[in-house]
């Protein structure tokens, strides 16, 4: 059995979000580790010169800490981080200098660079609550410069430690208050602005850092995210102010990128993501554009480009193999790429991207994310048939072992392989989880499918009571998807007309590159492109005369042609003309003939009034002598003749009946009273009356010529 399209995306979509949570901490960790202060096109000023004494504080603090962390002694380079805090140094940027003591700005800098090795080495640990107490004791210190100074930075870096422990509405509310911190210091900065309004932060490098880092925190803690938006956008306004794109810029734009992915909107996300690895081309930004590339697939796949997908997959599974602190993220990609061949039905080739993923996994000893791996490859097995059995058992095999973020797919996965087993009853209790549990991480795709699955088991156990409840909840999720499917077609319409115009523009530019590259070569070649000129314009000559010839030819054909058809088409007309007067001239006659007859009878009454009761029998040869068929072949023949007249007219009034029409048509064809009498097997007085009702639904004054006005309503251009 083959997976289907929406149990193909249902599961690629579950891979991303559940594995979310614990790739975004671990890439805090890589974020963190680099501690480099990144590129600014901010020009130096003599503020920017380190002086003599924040030299000999670095290389007596955090240079040993350096080098215990090179030698992967983390927990004993936590002392000399620690003194940084006990540095000396003025609180008030405005009071004199002092020889022995640092400026607002170094101390600044230099506390900000200990917390954020603080943080990178409990997270290189994995010692979450170690690193929370130690935090907390730097607070509870409420040492002067840290209250003042890096208060923001001290609660983001115990949020991003409290994020692994999921205690997530604590991170959020630490969070919340680092955001706060940072609009005040907006505040201050705009207050001491200029005229213009314009302003800067006092350090790019301190406020990029900790607002990239708050995102960051704000997607692995908060399922919503707006913040995490507020938090990029701000990173985002600091390079457009201060010109500084270092630190975490290039992670915070992929990060946007990643929301606006979530909300649906492909094209924003694949710009931005196109934006980051434009703008990262040093190797110390390179874990900010990888993270680009691996918005990109997932990108690129949900739009059923997979091609697109694949290629930026590479960026990730090919970096170099010295790079072994992405090890983490390449074990995801190749994640991503055997969920990407499983829809292509590369059934072989997604196994061996999981082998491969695992492989990675198996370096950075993560367990959780090969138990994933595992269940992956069972989902995959199980959709063929020899190797379903084997995946049940895998499956029931790890059920005490799942965590808590991996529920819903650990549901959804056996719930189907049991629905392919035929074990309808054993399927319900677990495809019901998948259902409630999809629904509340905003997996609408797994969903819809889960929904779709305990919908067939439903039927299949006679269980119609729980299948009529249970409709309008899988309908709501089938509008739902439908509606995305639909935002995610005209997304990849509009990203491949893009693609394909930039293509065209690279093609244009190599080609403008090429001819002048080969313009010391058309020295040489100038007398024979004469001569190919001088007989190509000959052999234009003669093509050009030939295709005149041609031309001409083809010309008189279609005007022979158009004759022709104009013939046909009078003749046409004449004919339907002819049949629309036979047909009225034989009406009349018929009229003429019920006339001579009611005579005879009305004597024959006047003479036998006891005889027989002929007056019914008179009565209805008073009636119209036009039968419904007879009607309607003298209405197509009259529409062959005059095809839009019927529909000027009502047009100009829809109120007009059937025998309405009937009296214009006669009108129009310019029959008088007797002979539209005679037509329609009425009395002279009858069809004035008509004439008078029809006046007055055409709204015309009295007075006016009822029929020509009728026969200029259907000749109207």
């Amino acid at each position: 059995m083959s997976l289907t399209e929406e149990e193909r995306n249902a599961l690629v979509t579950l891979q991303m979000e559940k594995a979310r949570t614990f790739l975004l901490y671990l890439l805090l960790i890589l974020l963190l580790a680099a501690c480099h202060p990144g590129n600014s096109s901010q020009p130096s000023t003599a503020a920017d010169t380190p002086s003599p004494r924040y030299l000999t504080d670095s290389l007596r603090t955090l240079g040993p800490a350096h080098q215990l962390c090179d030698e992967n002694r983390e927990r004993d380079a936590t002392p000399y981080l620690d003194s940084v805090f006990l540095l000396p140094a003025r609180l008030d940027p405005a009071a004199p200098p002092h020889p022995d003591s640092l400026t607002t700005r170094e101390a600044r800098q230099l506390c900000n660079r200990a917390l954020r090795e603080l943080m990178a080495n409990y997270n290189i640990l994995m010692d979450y609550e170690a690193g929370l107490r130690h935090l907390d004791s730097l607070q509870r210190l409420r040492l002067p410069f840290i209250e003042r100074y890096c208060l923001r930075g001290l609660l983001t870096a115990k949020a991003q430690m409290l994020m692994p422990l999921d205690r997530h509405n604590e991170a959020i509310e630490l969070l919340n208050r680092a955001m706060q911190l940072a609009e005040a210091e907006d505040s201050i900065a705009r207050s001491s602005s200029g005229t213009d309004g314009k302003y800067f932060p006092e350090s790019p490098e301190y406020d990029n850092y900790w607002s990239g880092a708050a995102g960051i925190t704000y997607m692995g803690v908060d399922t919503v995210s707006t913040r995490a938006k507020e938090a990029f956008l701000r990173v985002i306004d600091i390079a457009r102010r201060t010109g500084f794109r270092g630190g975490l810029y290039s992670h915070s734009v992929a990060r946007l990128a990643d929301i606006y992915l979530r909300e649906g909107k492909y094209e924003q996300s694949i710009a931005l993501c196109r934006e980051a690895i434009d703008t990262t081309p040093d190797r110390a930004d390179e874990q900010g554009r990888l993270v680009a590339a691996e918005n990109l697939t997932e990108a690129y796949r949900q739009l059923g480009l997979y091609e697109d997908a694949l290629r930026y997959c590479a960026l990730v599974t090919d970096a170099p193999d010295d790079y072994q602190v992405l090890n983490n993220l390449r074990g995801y990609s190749y994640i991503n790429r055997a969920a990407i061949l499983g829809e292509m039905q590369r059934t072989d080739e997604a196994l061996l991207a999981l082998t491969r993923a695992d492989s990675c996994f198996q370096v950075t000893d993560n367990d959780y994310c090969r138990m994933q791996i595992a269940l992956e490859r069972a989902h995959l097995l199980s959709t063929l048939p020899d190797s379903l059995v084997g995946s049940l058992r895998t499956f029931a095999a790890y059920e005490s072992q799942v965590p808590p973020h991996f529920q819903a797919s650990y549901h959804y996965y056996y719930g189907s392989a049991l629905v392919r087993a035929g074990q309808y009853a054993r399927a319900v209790p677990l495809l019901q989880q998948a259902v409630t549990q999809s629904e509340n991480t905003s997996q609408r795709l797994m969903a819809h499918e889960a929904a779709r699955l305990l919908v067939d088991c439903y039927r299949q156990l006679g269980q119609y009571d729980r299948l009529a409840r249970f409709l309008p909840h899988y309908q709501a999720l089938t509008d739902s998807v439908a509606s995305d499917s639909k935002i995610r077609q005209l997304a990849s319409a509009n990203i491949r007309f893009e693609t394909e115009k930039k293509e065209q523009q690279n093609r244009a530019l190599t080609a403008e590159v090429a001819l002048k590259d080969s313009r010391l070569h058309t020295t040489l070649l100038i007398g024979a492109l004469c001569l190919l000129l001088l007989a190509a314009v000959i052999v234009w000559g003669v093509m050009r005369h030939r295709a005149l010839s041609l031309r001409h030819r083809l010309n008189l054909q279609e005007k022979a042609s158009a004759e022709k058809e104009r013939q046909a088409a009078e003749a046409l007309l004449h004919e339907k003309e002819s049949q629309l007067h036979r047909l009225i001239e034989s009406r009349q006659r018929l009229h003429d003939r019920n006339r001579a007859l009611l005579r005879q009878l009305s004597d024959i009454q006047a003479a036998h009034p006891n005889t027989c009761d002929l007056e019914g029998f008179m009565e209805s040869l008073q009636q119209s002598l036009f039968s419904k068929e007879d009607a309607e072949v003298f209405r197509r023949n009259f529409s062959a003749v005059y095809p839009m007249a019927l529909t000027r007219l009502r047009t100009h009034c829809p109120d007009l009946t059937y025998s309405d029409e009937l009296f214009c048509i006669l009108a129009m064809l310019k029959q008088n009273n007797e002979e539209m009498a005679h037509t329609l097997g009425i009395s002279k007085p009858s069809v004035s009356k008509m004439r008078y009702r029809i006046r007055l639904k055409l709204e015309l004054p009295e007075g006016t010529d009822v029929d020509a006005e009728i026969k200029k309503i259907m000749e109207a251009h």
